[in-house]
Protein backbone atom coordinates (compact mmCIF):
# COMPACT_ATOMS: atom_id res chain seq x y z
CA UNK A 1 0.00 0.00 0.00
CA UNK A 2 1.28 3.43 -0.91
CA UNK A 3 2.10 5.64 2.06
CA UNK A 4 0.18 8.88 2.58
CA UNK A 5 1.72 12.06 1.18
CA UNK A 6 2.15 15.30 3.13
CA UNK A 7 2.00 18.85 1.83
CA UNK A 8 2.96 22.11 3.53
CA UNK A 9 1.87 25.68 2.78
CA UNK A 10 4.22 27.99 4.75
CA UNK A 11 3.79 31.61 5.78
CA UNK A 12 5.70 34.05 7.94
CA UNK A 13 4.01 33.22 11.26
CA UNK A 14 2.56 29.77 10.62
CA UNK A 15 2.39 26.88 8.20
CA UNK A 16 -0.32 24.37 7.38
CA UNK A 17 0.20 20.65 6.96
CA UNK A 18 -2.14 18.63 4.73
CA UNK A 19 -2.12 14.86 4.25
CA UNK A 20 -3.72 12.82 1.44
CA UNK A 21 -3.99 9.04 1.11
CA UNK A 22 -3.10 6.89 -1.89
CA UNK A 23 -6.47 7.73 -3.47
CA UNK A 24 -5.71 11.49 -3.37
CA UNK A 25 -8.37 11.96 -0.70
CA UNK A 26 -7.64 14.48 2.04
CA UNK A 27 -7.04 12.79 5.38
CA UNK A 28 -6.36 15.75 7.65
CA UNK A 29 -4.92 19.26 7.80
CA UNK A 30 -3.62 21.32 10.69
CA UNK A 31 -1.85 24.65 11.20
CA UNK A 32 1.28 25.14 13.32
CA UNK A 33 3.41 28.07 14.40
CA UNK A 34 6.43 28.62 12.16
CA UNK A 35 8.78 28.00 15.10
CA UNK A 36 10.94 25.16 16.40
CA UNK A 37 8.08 23.97 18.60
CA UNK A 38 5.74 23.98 15.60
CA UNK A 39 8.22 21.90 13.60
CA UNK A 40 8.24 19.24 16.32
CA UNK A 41 4.43 19.12 16.43
CA UNK A 42 4.20 18.86 12.63
CA UNK A 43 6.74 16.03 12.54
CA UNK A 44 4.72 14.18 15.19
CA UNK A 45 1.55 14.57 13.08
CA UNK A 46 3.29 13.30 9.94
CA UNK A 47 4.84 10.39 11.81
CA UNK A 48 1.47 9.43 13.31
CA UNK A 49 0.00 9.12 9.80
CA UNK A 50 3.03 7.15 8.50
CA UNK A 51 4.00 9.86 6.01
CA UNK A 52 7.38 9.38 4.36
CA UNK A 53 7.30 11.98 1.58
CA UNK A 54 6.40 15.64 2.06
CA UNK A 55 6.03 18.40 -0.50
CA UNK A 56 6.88 21.91 0.71
CA UNK A 57 6.05 25.08 -1.18
CA UNK A 58 8.40 28.04 -0.91
CA UNK A 59 11.49 26.35 0.52
CA UNK A 60 13.54 29.36 -0.52
CA UNK A 61 11.75 31.63 1.94
CA UNK A 62 9.23 30.91 4.69
CA UNK A 63 9.33 27.17 4.05
CA UNK A 64 13.11 26.94 4.41
CA UNK A 65 13.26 26.05 8.10
CA UNK A 66 10.46 23.49 8.08
CA UNK A 67 12.13 21.86 5.05
CA UNK A 68 15.43 21.68 6.98
CA UNK A 69 13.66 20.21 10.02
CA UNK A 70 11.86 17.60 7.91
CA UNK A 71 15.03 16.58 6.07
CA UNK A 72 16.93 16.29 9.36
CA UNK A 73 14.11 14.11 10.71
CA UNK A 74 14.51 11.69 7.80
CA UNK A 75 11.56 12.68 5.61
CA UNK A 76 11.85 12.68 1.82
CA UNK A 77 11.28 16.43 1.44
CA UNK A 78 10.48 17.75 -2.06
CA UNK A 79 10.14 21.26 -3.45
CA UNK A 80 6.67 21.93 -4.86
CA UNK A 81 6.54 24.95 -7.23
CA UNK A 82 3.61 27.30 -6.51
CA UNK A 83 2.33 26.75 -10.06
CA UNK A 84 1.84 23.03 -9.34
CA UNK A 85 -0.15 23.82 -6.21
CA UNK A 86 -2.31 26.36 -8.04
CA UNK A 87 -2.98 23.87 -10.86
CA UNK A 88 -4.19 21.24 -8.41
CA UNK A 89 -6.44 23.75 -6.66
CA UNK A 90 -7.93 25.23 -9.82
CA UNK A 91 -8.57 21.86 -11.43
CA UNK A 92 -11.01 21.15 -8.61
CA UNK A 93 -12.35 24.73 -8.46
CA UNK A 94 -11.51 24.91 -4.77
CA UNK A 95 -11.29 27.93 -2.50
CA UNK A 96 -7.96 29.66 -1.87
CA UNK A 97 -7.15 28.83 1.77
CA UNK A 98 -4.08 27.60 3.60
CA UNK A 99 -5.63 24.17 4.20
CA UNK A 100 -6.58 23.81 0.52
CA UNK A 101 -3.08 24.87 -0.56
CA UNK A 102 -1.45 22.35 1.78
CA UNK A 103 -3.63 19.53 0.43
CA UNK A 104 -2.96 20.75 -3.12
CA UNK A 105 0.81 20.64 -2.47
CA UNK A 106 0.48 17.02 -1.34
CA UNK A 107 -1.57 16.15 -4.43
CA UNK A 108 0.94 17.92 -6.69
CA UNK A 109 3.73 15.76 -5.29
CA UNK A 110 1.56 12.65 -5.61
CA UNK A 111 0.88 13.51 -9.25
CA UNK A 112 4.55 14.23 -9.99
CA UNK A 113 6.73 12.16 -7.62
CA UNK A 114 9.89 13.13 -9.53
CA UNK A 115 9.83 16.71 -8.20
CA UNK A 116 13.29 17.73 -7.00
CA UNK A 117 14.38 17.50 -3.37
CA UNK A 118 14.02 20.63 -1.27
CA UNK A 119 17.12 22.79 -1.01
CA UNK A 120 18.52 22.29 2.49
CA UNK A 121 22.06 23.55 2.06
CA UNK A 122 22.75 23.65 5.80
CA UNK A 123 22.30 19.88 5.93
CA UNK A 124 23.85 19.08 2.55
CA UNK A 125 26.99 21.20 2.98
CA UNK A 126 27.49 24.11 5.44
CA UNK A 127 30.22 25.53 3.17
CA UNK A 128 27.78 25.83 0.26
CA UNK A 129 25.29 27.45 2.64
CA UNK A 130 27.97 30.02 3.54
CA UNK A 131 28.66 30.66 -0.16
CA UNK A 132 24.94 31.26 -0.68
CA UNK A 133 24.80 33.71 2.26
CA UNK A 134 27.73 35.78 0.96
CA UNK A 135 26.32 35.65 -2.58
CA UNK A 136 22.94 36.94 -1.39
CA UNK A 137 24.68 39.76 0.50
CA UNK A 138 26.50 40.77 -2.69
CA UNK A 139 23.31 40.47 -4.73
CA UNK A 140 21.49 42.79 -2.31
CA UNK A 141 24.27 45.38 -2.51
CA UNK A 142 24.35 45.24 -6.32
CA UNK A 143 20.59 45.66 -6.61
CA UNK A 144 20.55 48.51 -4.07
CA UNK A 145 23.40 50.30 -5.86
CA UNK A 146 21.70 49.85 -9.24
CA UNK A 147 18.45 51.33 -7.91
CA UNK A 148 20.32 54.25 -6.34
CA UNK A 149 22.13 55.02 -9.62
CA UNK A 150 18.84 54.98 -11.53
CA UNK A 151 17.45 57.60 -9.13
CA UNK A 152 20.67 59.59 -9.43
CA UNK A 153 20.43 59.59 -13.24
CA UNK A 154 16.89 60.95 -13.01
CA UNK A 155 17.98 63.73 -10.67
CA UNK A 156 21.04 64.62 -12.77
CA UNK A 157 18.76 65.26 -15.72
CA UNK A 158 16.79 67.80 -13.64
CA UNK A 159 19.77 69.91 -12.61
CA UNK A 160 20.09 73.44 -14.08
CA UNK A 161 21.42 73.69 -17.63
CA UNK A 162 24.59 75.45 -16.44
CA UNK A 163 25.48 72.39 -14.38
CA UNK A 164 24.30 69.77 -16.87
CA UNK A 165 26.42 71.35 -19.59
CA UNK A 166 29.50 70.58 -17.51
CA UNK A 167 28.46 66.93 -17.16
CA UNK A 168 28.98 64.45 -19.94
CA UNK A 169 25.77 63.21 -21.51
CA UNK A 170 27.42 59.89 -22.31
CA UNK A 171 29.07 57.18 -20.27
CA UNK A 172 28.07 55.39 -17.13
CA UNK A 173 25.86 57.00 -14.53
CA UNK A 174 28.48 56.68 -11.80
CA UNK A 175 31.04 58.52 -13.95
CA UNK A 176 28.66 61.42 -14.51
CA UNK A 177 27.80 61.46 -10.83
CA UNK A 178 31.47 61.66 -9.80
CA UNK A 179 32.02 64.64 -12.11
CA UNK A 180 29.92 66.71 -9.71
CA UNK A 181 33.02 66.82 -7.49
CA UNK A 182 35.14 68.45 -10.18
CA UNK A 183 32.85 70.96 -11.88
CA UNK A 184 31.90 74.48 -10.85
CA UNK A 185 28.59 74.41 -9.03
CA UNK A 186 28.89 77.84 -7.36
CA UNK A 187 25.99 79.15 -9.36
CA UNK A 188 22.73 80.80 -8.60
CA UNK A 189 20.30 77.90 -8.39
CA UNK A 190 16.76 77.43 -7.20
CA UNK A 191 15.97 75.89 -3.84
CA UNK A 192 14.89 72.66 -5.57
CA UNK A 193 18.19 72.36 -7.46
CA UNK A 194 20.15 73.22 -4.32
CA UNK A 195 18.37 70.42 -2.48
CA UNK A 196 19.04 67.97 -5.31
CA UNK A 197 22.75 68.77 -5.15
CA UNK A 198 22.74 68.40 -1.37
CA UNK A 199 21.71 64.74 -1.59
CA UNK A 200 23.43 63.88 -4.88
CA UNK A 201 26.93 64.80 -3.66
CA UNK A 202 26.91 62.39 -0.67
CA UNK A 203 25.85 59.61 -3.05
CA UNK A 204 29.32 59.74 -4.61
CA UNK A 205 31.00 58.47 -1.43
CA UNK A 206 28.15 56.01 -0.85
CA UNK A 207 28.67 54.58 -4.33
CA UNK A 208 32.43 54.24 -3.77
CA UNK A 209 31.83 52.43 -0.49
CA UNK A 210 29.27 50.10 -2.13
CA UNK A 211 31.71 49.23 -4.93
CA UNK A 212 34.50 48.48 -2.43
CA UNK A 213 32.19 46.25 -0.41
CA UNK A 214 30.99 44.41 -3.51
CA UNK A 215 34.59 43.75 -4.57
CA UNK A 216 35.45 42.56 -1.06
CA UNK A 217 32.55 40.09 -1.10
CA UNK A 218 33.69 38.83 -4.50
CA UNK A 219 37.11 38.08 -3.01
CA UNK A 220 35.43 36.25 -0.11
CA UNK A 221 33.40 34.18 -2.58
CA UNK A 222 36.55 33.37 -4.55
CA UNK A 223 38.23 32.12 -1.39
CA UNK A 224 35.23 30.00 -0.42
CA UNK A 225 35.20 28.46 -3.89
CA UNK A 226 38.88 27.56 -3.49
CA UNK A 227 38.02 25.91 -0.18
CA UNK A 228 35.17 24.03 -1.82
CA UNK A 229 37.41 22.75 -4.61
CA UNK A 230 34.92 23.26 -7.44
CA UNK A 231 36.18 23.10 -11.02
CA UNK A 232 33.30 25.16 -12.41
CA UNK A 233 35.60 28.17 -12.90
CA UNK A 234 37.65 26.08 -15.32
CA UNK A 235 34.72 26.24 -17.74
CA UNK A 236 35.14 29.23 -20.03
CA UNK A 237 32.63 31.96 -19.31
CA UNK A 238 31.94 30.87 -15.72
CA UNK A 239 33.57 33.16 -13.18
CA UNK A 240 33.38 33.19 -9.37
CA UNK A 241 29.88 34.70 -9.18
CA UNK A 242 28.47 32.31 -11.78
CA UNK A 243 30.13 29.34 -10.07
CA UNK A 244 28.77 30.40 -6.68
CA UNK A 245 25.30 30.80 -8.20
CA UNK A 246 25.47 27.28 -9.63
CA UNK A 247 26.59 25.76 -6.34
CA UNK A 248 23.97 27.52 -4.22
CA UNK A 249 21.07 26.97 -6.63
CA UNK A 250 21.86 23.34 -7.49
CA UNK A 251 22.94 22.19 -4.05
CA UNK A 252 23.49 18.44 -4.19
CA UNK A 253 24.10 17.69 -7.89
CA UNK A 254 23.30 14.01 -7.37
CA UNK A 255 19.62 14.92 -7.07
CA UNK A 256 19.69 15.05 -10.89
CA UNK A 257 19.92 11.51 -12.22
CA UNK A 258 20.63 12.52 -15.83
CA UNK A 259 21.80 15.49 -17.87
CA UNK A 260 18.35 15.85 -19.39
CA UNK A 261 16.73 16.25 -15.96
CA UNK A 262 19.19 18.98 -15.07
CA UNK A 263 18.58 20.70 -18.41
CA UNK A 264 14.84 20.54 -17.83
CA UNK A 265 15.25 21.97 -14.32
CA UNK A 266 17.24 24.98 -15.48
CA UNK A 267 15.06 25.61 -18.55
CA UNK A 268 17.53 24.86 -21.36
CA UNK A 269 15.91 21.67 -22.58
CA UNK A 270 14.12 22.13 -25.90
CA UNK A 271 10.33 21.90 -25.69
CA UNK A 272 8.70 20.08 -28.60
CA UNK A 273 6.30 22.16 -30.66
CA UNK A 274 4.46 19.69 -32.84
CA UNK A 275 1.00 19.27 -34.30
CA UNK A 276 -0.11 16.89 -37.01
CA UNK A 277 3.35 15.43 -37.57
CA UNK A 278 2.30 11.87 -36.80
CA UNK A 279 4.34 9.35 -34.82
CA UNK A 280 7.72 10.67 -35.96
CA UNK A 281 10.00 12.70 -33.73
CA UNK A 282 8.88 16.37 -33.68
CA UNK A 283 10.81 18.65 -36.00
CA UNK A 284 10.05 21.96 -34.31
CA UNK A 285 10.98 23.04 -30.81
CA UNK A 286 10.61 26.25 -28.81
CA UNK A 287 12.26 27.99 -25.90
CA UNK A 288 11.44 26.69 -22.40
CA UNK A 289 10.06 29.65 -20.45
CA UNK A 290 10.16 27.74 -17.16
CA UNK A 291 13.03 26.39 -15.13
CA UNK A 292 15.52 28.12 -12.87
CA UNK A 293 16.07 31.50 -14.51
CA UNK A 294 19.24 32.32 -12.58
CA UNK A 295 20.98 29.19 -13.84
CA UNK A 296 19.52 29.80 -17.29
CA UNK A 297 21.08 33.28 -17.23
CA UNK A 298 24.46 31.88 -16.13
CA UNK A 299 24.46 29.43 -19.05
CA UNK A 300 23.38 32.15 -21.48
CA UNK A 301 26.23 34.45 -20.43
CA UNK A 302 28.71 31.57 -20.64
CA UNK A 303 27.45 30.80 -24.15
CA UNK A 304 27.86 34.44 -25.20
CA UNK A 305 31.41 34.55 -23.81
CA UNK A 306 32.46 31.29 -25.45
CA UNK A 307 30.98 32.30 -28.81
CA UNK A 308 33.07 35.47 -28.65
CA UNK A 309 36.38 34.09 -27.37
CA UNK A 310 36.58 30.36 -28.09
CA UNK A 311 37.03 28.66 -31.44
CA UNK A 312 35.36 25.42 -30.32
CA UNK A 313 32.13 27.21 -29.43
CA UNK A 314 32.21 29.23 -32.67
CA UNK A 315 32.65 26.05 -34.70
CA UNK A 316 29.73 24.44 -32.88
CA UNK A 317 27.43 27.40 -33.54
CA UNK A 318 28.54 27.57 -37.19
CA UNK A 319 27.81 23.89 -37.62
CA UNK A 320 24.32 24.33 -36.19
CA UNK A 321 23.75 27.26 -38.53
CA UNK A 322 24.88 25.11 -41.47
CA UNK A 323 22.30 22.52 -40.43
CA UNK A 324 19.59 25.12 -40.98
CA UNK A 325 19.04 26.24 -37.39
CA UNK A 326 18.29 29.86 -36.64
CA UNK A 327 20.67 31.88 -34.50
CA UNK A 328 18.38 31.51 -31.48
CA UNK A 329 18.01 27.75 -32.00
CA UNK A 330 21.78 27.37 -32.28
CA UNK A 331 22.23 29.35 -29.08
CA UNK A 332 19.68 27.16 -27.33
CA UNK A 333 21.51 24.02 -28.48
CA UNK A 334 24.81 25.43 -27.21
CA UNK A 335 23.27 26.23 -23.82
CA UNK A 336 22.08 22.64 -23.60
CA UNK A 337 25.61 21.44 -24.35
CA UNK A 338 26.95 23.75 -21.65
CA UNK A 339 24.38 22.42 -19.18
CA UNK A 340 25.63 18.88 -19.83
CA UNK A 341 29.23 19.92 -19.20
CA UNK A 342 28.32 21.86 -16.05
CA UNK A 343 26.39 19.06 -14.37
CA UNK A 344 29.10 16.53 -15.28
CA UNK A 345 31.69 18.79 -13.65
CA UNK A 346 29.53 19.05 -10.56
CA UNK A 347 29.07 15.28 -10.40
CA UNK A 348 32.84 14.76 -10.65
CA UNK A 349 33.53 17.43 -8.05
CA UNK A 350 31.03 15.87 -5.67
CA UNK A 351 32.54 12.43 -6.16
CA UNK A 352 36.04 13.83 -5.52
CA UNK A 353 34.94 15.69 -2.39
CA UNK A 354 33.09 12.65 -1.06
CA UNK A 355 36.04 10.33 -1.62
CA UNK A 356 38.44 12.88 -0.09
CA UNK A 357 36.20 13.33 2.94
CA UNK A 358 35.90 9.56 3.36
CA UNK A 359 39.67 9.14 3.04
CA UNK A 360 40.32 11.85 5.62
CA UNK A 361 37.76 10.33 7.96
CA UNK A 362 39.38 6.90 7.68
CA UNK A 363 42.85 8.37 8.17
CA UNK A 364 41.68 10.28 11.21
CA UNK A 365 40.08 7.16 12.65
CA UNK A 366 43.28 5.23 12.11
CA UNK A 367 45.45 7.95 13.65
CA UNK A 368 43.18 8.22 16.68
CA UNK A 369 43.31 4.47 17.34
CA UNK A 370 45.82 3.37 20.00
CA UNK A 371 49.13 2.10 18.60
CA UNK A 372 49.55 -1.66 18.60
CA UNK A 373 52.23 -4.10 17.64
CA UNK A 374 50.34 -4.85 14.42
CA UNK A 375 51.07 -1.28 13.25
CA UNK A 376 54.79 -1.91 13.45
CA UNK A 377 54.36 -4.96 11.23
CA UNK A 378 52.21 -3.03 8.75
CA UNK A 379 49.10 -5.09 9.51
CA UNK A 380 47.08 -2.79 11.74
CA UNK A 381 45.54 -0.48 9.06
CA UNK A 382 44.43 -3.32 6.81
CA UNK A 383 42.31 -5.02 9.45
Amino acid sequence: MTSPIGGIDPHQDNFTVGIVNQHRIAVTDKAFDNTAAGFVEAIELLTTHSVNQVGVEGTGKWGAHIAIALTAAGFDTREVPPQRTATQRRSRRLDKTDAVDAIAAARALQAEPTLGPAQTLEIYDPLVAEIEAVLEHRRALVETRTLMLHYAADQLSKLPTEIRDQLSSHGKIESRLRRLETINIDLEVTDASDYRLSWLLPLIDQDRHARREIRRLERVIDGLLDEHGTTLRDEAGIGPIAAATLLSEVGDPNRFATESKFARWCGVGAVALSSGEGPEQPNNHRLDFGGNRRINSVLYMASITQARDHDQARRYLDRKAAEGKTKRSARRAHKRQLANRVIRRMWRDEQTRTSTHTSQHLDKGASDRPWTEDDENGEGRSK
